[in-house]
């Protein structure tokens, strides 16, 4: 199951993007409630990062009722953890674009060049997810 990415050179900490992917996944129906997670040291090795850090986002996930522990059965998504809304959705999009604009400022990057890669790029991602669903 492939629904995280981490970029380990972002000034945001490694647990603060797994709890912020986790949540976008969830709030895209990328991962549906009751459906079961990858185990912390699963999910740590996939990722290439400490066991500890996927264990404490995954303990603040299950603090904000968002992840559900199963004593002996693994970890699940809460039956209450909900999509994002379109303003919500929104707001995560602008977030990265944020952080995309900040790491790009001050190189020579051409507006229009820039503006058709991230349309290109969100046009393969969108087909790639609806190639995905029709697999299943």
């Amino acid at each position: 199951m492939v629904f995280l990415r981490i970029e380990p050179n972002d000034p945001v900490p490694l647990g603060a993007q797994i709890v912020r992917g986790i949540r976008l996944a969830i709030g895209q129906g990328r991962i549906a409630a009751g459906e079961r997670l990858p185990s912390a040291r699963e999910l740590a090795a996939s990722l290439q990062v400490n066991f500890h850090t996927v264990r404490k986002a995954y303990g603040e996930l299950e603090a904000d009722g968002v992840l559900e522990f199963q004593r002996g059965r693994g970890t699940f998504v809460s039956a209450t953890a909900k999509r994002l809304r379109a303003a919500d959705l929104q707001k995560v999009v602008r977030e990265h674009m944020q952080r995309l604009v900040e790491d790009l400022a001050g190189g020579d990057v051409d507006y229009e060049a820039l503006v058709g890669v991230v349309v290109e790029e969100l046009r393969k991602a969108m087909k790639q997810r609806k190639n995905q669903g029709r697999m299943q």
